[in-house]
């Protein structure tokens, strides 16, 4: 831990990015690094507008929310994502990376962040996506400490169910189950970022010790039934207005390069 973070309440965050990208195969580079849009860019000075890569939606969101410690896991394939992020000094964060070397799930990639951050508070977000607003962690992170959470899902409405993790809260605002990719269903929104506390943290290490994988994937939402199983203070706030664009397919990937074309 850097000594700036003792004493403080500062989020950390964990982008996984160690999957094989095969739904986009054969490709180039890792999808993280697809360009859509375009950012602007010092060139001797001079402000210049150069390509954007999808993964830096995410972390300039994570920014916007305070975040200064940024755990980014990465697998086979995906070292030019370490090139292009560095060490974050172009970003104004401090960038870490951890290697995983088998592809168990999204909770074993997240649990090997776990004796790293011990105290902290966690903000949750996928590398080939887009989530708007852009202020979408600032708000998720205020809404979880004033509910006093346990964990706490960003939620989207989507038409496309059986791609995501679907989710069913109450009025209050208290998630009452989570199911992933369904077939069918009457859902109609699905989580897109999330943030919890060092209690969930403990949760996911035990869980997977009680439940090794045994050659069938382990999905996040497993653990999200878990914490509620156990009584823990799950909570769910929607974005109405919001857009989770997921890149992960060809035809998403050609939406959002038309979304954010010049």
């Amino acid at each position: 831990m850097h000594p700036d973070d003792h004493g403080t309440d500062l989020p950390v965050a964990i982008i996984p990015a160690a999957g094989k990208g095969s739904r986009l195969a054969p490709f180039p580079c890792p999808k993280e690094l697809f360009p859509v849009g375009y950012q602007d860019y010092l060139v001797d000075g001079v402000a210049q507008q150069r390509p954007k890569v999808v993964s830096q939606y995410l972390v300039e969101n994570l920014i916007g929310a305070g975040v200064k410690r940024i755990f980014l896991i990465v697998g086979d394939d995906k070292w030019d994502i370490m090139r292009y992020f560095g060490d974050g000094t172009r970003f104004g964060i401090r960038i870490a990376y951890l290697y995983q070397e088998r592809l168990t799930g999204m909770p074993g990639a997240l649990d090997l962040v776990r004796p790293w951050i011990d105290g902290h508070t966690v903000l949750f977000g996928m590398p080939d996506t887009i989530i708007e607003p852009r202020n979408a962690f600032e708000y998720l992170l205020e809404f979880h400490r004033h509910q006093n959470a346990s964990l706490t899902l960003g939620l989207f409405p989507t038409d496309n169910p059986q791609k995501g993790g679907m989710v069913d809260w109450d009025a209050a605002g208290n998630v009452l189950f989570t199911v992933d990719k369904p077939r069918e269903t009457h859902l109609t929104h699905t989580w897109g970022c999330a943030c919890w506390g060092p209690d969930f943290t403990r949760l996911m290490g035990a869980y997977l010790q009680t439940n090794p994988y045994r050659g069938k994937e382990i999905v996040l939402g497993d653990v999200f039934n878990e914490a509620l199983r156990l009584g823990m203070t799950v909570k769910a706030t929607p974005f109405p207005g919001g857009r989770y664009l997921d890149i992960g397919t060809a035809n998403e990937l050609d939406l959002a390069i038309k979304t954010f074309h010049l």
